[in-house]
């Protein structure tokens, strides 16, 4: 199964998904956000996961929607966080509605996810509810975590990648691990696409970081966002540990200023280049890239299967938005 195949099904599944009449003002927005285009990447790896180890997929839809729902119960929170206006192009639903409104619409969405991972496959329902909460808790950490280091100037490369590996890596893990497990894997072919995911979760994460400074706009995110709100990015905090006394005051100046949108997003551009933030930051997402493609390289299934989910991969790794 590649991702074409899997994206309509997914859309369609998406789409079925039945909701209360009432009160509507809760469910509109759930229904809004979900309609939403997406890459559904989540819902997919677990497919892709499943299909390694049986061509039967059915067993694994409703955990795929699991995790589609819950990831989109994260991205409602994090935009009454990040008093984000622009959710792909459209309006978030806390500016289309209200924040209390997209308080309990969240909420909601989580009891949805966790109805859908109750409808798995008997045999593996325990271990995968395990896996949900503690995957929810995990992503929880992360997002404390964001909000610690975001007025920090000393962060370290360290702590950060920690941040994404729980914000992050652990969601896409969970969803190529439960979709393995559904699947019939082994322990130890299902631990392999763990880390897979997780070592993809961290470099789609960084380029994330390093396409909002260089790639091309789209999705109604323009270019610089995450410089001109001083978010602790990579290559900020890349930018921050090996700056000499001059460029750290240059930047320090940029950081404290909040008018100046489009000097100030040119102006630490620029101090990147300087410094070659993205020859670096480029370094660290193939690292883990890498580290992706071999622990997938030992799943123990005939390298064929593998194709779609390796293309898929190369196709994320190779964005430009």
């Amino acid at each position: 199964m590649n991702y074409q195949e899997a994206l309509p099904l997914i859309t369609k599944k998406i789409a079925e998904i039945s909701y209360p009449k009432q009160p509507k003002e809760l469910y509109e927005p759930m229904i809004y956000l979900l309609s939403m285009k997406g890459k559904r990447i989540r819902p997919i790896f677990t497919l892709m996961a499943c299909r390694l180890f049986q061509e039967n997929i059915k067993c694994a839809i409703d955990v795929a929607l699991a995790w589609e729902i819950f990831h989109n119960f994260t991205l409602m929170h994090d935009d009454i966080i990040d008093n984000a206006f622009l959710r792909r192009g459209q309006s978030t639903v806390h500016t289309k509605w209200n924040k209390t409104i997209a308080l309990l619409a969240g909420d909601s969405m989580l009891i949805l996810a966790y109805k859908y991972i109750a409808k798995s496959p008997l045999q593996y329902r325990d271990i995968l509810l395990h896996l949900f909460s503690s995957i929810a808790a995990k992503v929880c950490e992360g997002q404390a975590y964001d909000m610690l280091l975001e007025n920090r100037l000393d962060v370290r490369k360290k702590e950060y990648l920690e941040l994404v590996r729980l914000k992050t890596a652990t969601l896409l893990s969970a969803c190529l691990y439960s979709g393995a497990i559904v699947g019939g894997a082994s322990g130890q072919d299902a631990k392999f696409l763990q880390d897979f995911g997780i070592n993809l979760g961290i470099a789609f994460q960084i380029q994330d970081d390093m396409l909002d400074v260089y790639g091309n706009s789209s999705f109604g995110k323009e270019i610089g966002s995450d410089i001109f709100s001083n978010r602790r990015t990579y290559l900020l905090i890349n930018a921050l540990n090996i700056c000499d006394e001059m460029e750290r005051k240059e930047l320090l100046f940029w950081l404290n200023e909040k008018e100046q949108k489009e000097e100030k997003i040119t102006a630490i551009i620029s101090l990147y280049d300087k410094m070659e933030i993205k020859k670096k930051t480029c370094r660290t997402i193939e690292s883990y890239y890498r580290r992706a493609l071999f622990s997938l390289k030992k799943v123990n299934v005939e390298e064929e299967k593998k194709v779609d989910l390796v293309e898929l991969t190369k196709e994320l790794m190779n964005r430009t938005s």
